[in-house]
């Protein structure tokens, strides 16, 4: 059966609670043919009304609930719900009037009684009806939504019976009479409602009535706060944006089930707020709502996990009040979040783009005129530059989920350009950072703060995987030395911002005179367990957590099936090398797409040296040697930690490397770096180049 009839019972109940019937005589007239309207649309829902008597005698009210049949004209048929009256009870009582509503109107109709037996009535309708105002708040019916109550130790359980974004009303199940007596009302109960063993909602609340009796007890409870903080405060927040057309917000309510259609009044890429009409609220701080669609325009956006945050009432002077809620979004796919970024920063700056899809030959154009692709890094990949221009295409075509780009563009030239990687299990890399020497002279300075964007509004969702950022950059490029090198000195500790400096050689350079004995065996947990207490006493950095080199490392396994379902390759293979059972290096092993990385830093041997008294460099070249055949890379990037170890052996490299890793617990503290930098470094100037230059 509809809510229409419970909601109709349960003003009524309010109105009797009051003290009173509500007045006959008071309230908008409502027509007879509208009456009628109104009694077909109850029909249409399976909805019913409340006729209301009066004992002869005593003076006491009794409600009887009776299903409408379809009526044409002033005779209206009714059918008892659960049986009327007995005709010797029949002669007791005196009809009054009956009660209809419209769902969220309430009408009062004085009808003339035509014929009335133990099966239904039969109505004459009058000339005119009234609307009531019975209710401040509509309730909305609820149905398999289990109710858990707890208060110092005290449980009881049940269902939630009806709702509304004020009060629930909760029907008590199991032995309740034993302990409903100790629930002491002038103190807060813990209210948890789920559906499906899927927490809705939990917050403290207050017992406003209680209503117990032989067959079942019954408790309301009102909420204590309005509003709820969800995560820590921030000092950096999201850009909060009112789009036109304002975006069009629907999901299935989690506790009617019933879809809601609203719109976003204003929307950032951390929630957005709306509004309902007070009477009718239904959203409850502190609900979960699993599913939410945003559309703009009729066309899909997205969908996202969300929760409501507040409720704040809006009082209109000359109309009915409103409520305005804010909702949070906690996790939206990976997807969506790109769909999200792209529209709210094109909104911000016109010029900015978001995993938009790319010219192809405008980008080589941009990398290549901005100095980013210079002579010798292009002579480097000039053997492979059609694999390269295959991976370029489907990462900036496609936009997969491992990779974002952003891009600042203006009249179809690019002028700077940033992208990020999922590297590993829990993290980002940044590179690729380039902009432009003619033009938007801040064009390079708008894409990192886009990127700082992207990662100040979804690193906590679940579905980003983004514990933390890193990036590679040359200590001789300022720009990123100002910046990154910048936070890790304004953070000032390793555990939120770190550097570590390696050293980047090809295999092929690496001498080898002997192999000498070793052992190069698959990584156990001892081995990283060794490795981190290495690295603690060496740096005390993010550099083994960034690459989920700990003891406790996430298997990466997930990671490397989502490349390959987006039509790349990821492999990571994880190698102890030992000298007569003692460790002497870890080696990992990375392999990927040539060009996912423009300097090969995602397909590339990383060395971490523990013990540099047992590691020769002979061991080493051997040892690596012999992964390079194994895996059919001959001539792949070695990177080496430290720097020092082949400084102290007289081994040239090419580069050094400065590995960048920052902790998203401490975003406050970057945002405020970058707001120092600018004002003392940048102030328009152009800075082209970051990082694997």
């Amino acid at each position: 059966m509809a809510d229409i009839g419970l909601e109709i019972g349960s003003k009524l109940q309010d109105l009797r609670t009051e003290g009173s019937d509500p007045p006959e005589d008071e309230g908008r007239k409502v027509r007879r043919k509208d009456l009628l309207n109104l009694l077909n649309f109850v029909n249409f829902q399976e909805g019913t009304i409340f006729a209301n008597f009066r004992h002869l005698k005593y003076d006491d009210k009794l409600s009887l609930q009776a299903f409408p049949r379809p009526c044409s004209d002033e005779i209206l048929e009714c059918r008892w719900m659960r049986g009327g009256l007995s005709e010797r009870r029949l002669k007791d009582y005196i009809f009054e009037n009956f009660l209809l509503s419209n769902g969220q109107d309430l009408f009062l109709v004085k009808a003339e009684v035509v014929g009335m037996d133990e099966e239904g009535i039969t109505f004459r309708i009058p000339d005119f009806g009234h609307e009531k105002s019975g209710r401040k708040v509509r309730r909305h019916e609820c149905e398999a939504v289990d109710v858990r109550i707890l208060q110092n130790g005290i449980a009881l359980t049940g269902t939630l019976a009806d709702f509304n974004a004020v009060s629930c009303r909760v029907v008590l199940t199991g032995s309740y009479e034993l302990v409903i007596g100790w629930i002491n009302p002038g103190t807060p109960v813990l209210l948890s409602l789920e559906r499906d063993g899927r927490l809705l909602f939990s917050g403290d609340c207050v017992v406003t009535r209680s209503d117990t009796g032989e067959d079942r007890g019954v408790l309301v409870l009102t909420p204590v706060f309005n509003n709820i903080r969800r995560y820590a405060a921030r000092e950096f927040r999201s850009q909060r944006h009112s789009l036109s057309p304002a975006p069009n917000v629907n999901f299935n309510h989690p506790l009617t089930g019933k879809r809601l259609y609203l719109q976003a009044l204003d929307i950032s890429s951390s929630g957005f707020s709306t509004e309902e009409f007070f009477i009718n609220s239904t959203l409850l701080p502190g609900l979960m709502i699993p599913e939410i669609s945003i559309e703009i325009g009729n066309h899909f956006m997205m969908k996202c996990l969300g929760q409501v945050l507040y409720r704040n009432v809006v009082h209109v002077e000359h109309g009915e009040n409103l409520v305005r809620c804010g909702i949070v979004f906690l996790d939206m796919a990976i997807e969506d979040q790109a769909s999200l970024s792209a529209l709210l920063h094109q909104n911000a700056n016109n010029c900015t783009r978001v995993c938009s899809q790319v010219d192809m030959e405008e980008l080589w154009r941009f990398f290549f005129e901005s100095g980013f692709i210079y002579p010798s890094k292009y002579l480097s990949i000039l053997a492979y530059k059609e694999e390269f221009k295959k991976t370029y295409e489907k990462l900036y075509l496609k936009s997969p989920a491992i990779a974002r780009h952003f891009i600042f563009q203006d009249r179809g030239i690019l002028f700077g350009h940033m992208s990020m990687i999922r590297s590993n299990a829990n993290t980002w890399l940044i590179h690729h950072h380039a902009a432009s020497r003619s033009g938007h002279g801040m064009a390079g300075v708008a894409v990192l703060e886009q990127v700082g964007q992207y990662i100040n509004e979804f690193h906590l969702h679940r579905s980003t995987h983004m514990n933390y950022v890193m990036c590679y950059y040359r200590k001789e490029n300022r720009f990123p030395s100002r910046v990154f090198g910048g936070v890790a000195r304004d953070v000032a500790n390793p555990k939120g911002s770190s550097v570590d400096a390696f050293a980047y050689m090809h295999l092929a350079d690496l001498p080898c005179n002997s192999s000498g004995s070793y052992q190069l065996l698959p990584a156990g947990r001892d081995d990283l367990f060794e490795l981190k207490r290495h690295y603690e006493k060496v740096s005390g950095g993010l550099t083994l957590e960034a690459l989920n080199l700990m003891p406790e490392a996430i298997p990466e396994t997930l990671l490397d099936e989502e490349y390959r379902r987006h039509g790349f390759l990821r492999e990571r293979h994880i190698f102890a090398l030992k000298r007569e059972g003692s460790l002497a290096a870890i080696v990992m092993v990375s392999l990927s797409d040539l060009g996912l990385n423009l300097s090969n830093l995602t397909n590339c041997i990383h060395v971490f040296v523990v013990d540099e008294e047992k590691l020769s460099t002979d061991m080493l070249a051997s040892g690596l040697n012999g992964l390079a055949a194994h895996f059919a890379k001959d001539d792949m990037p070695l990177m080496v930690y430290p720097a020092e170890y082949l400084e102290e052996h007289a081994i040239a490299y090419e580069k050094r490397y400065i590995l960048w890793v920052f902790n998203m617990n401490f975003l406050d503290e970057y945002f405020r770096s970058l707001r120092n930098t600018f004002k003392r470094d940048v102030h328009g100037r152009n800075e082209s180049k970051c990082d694997d230059n």
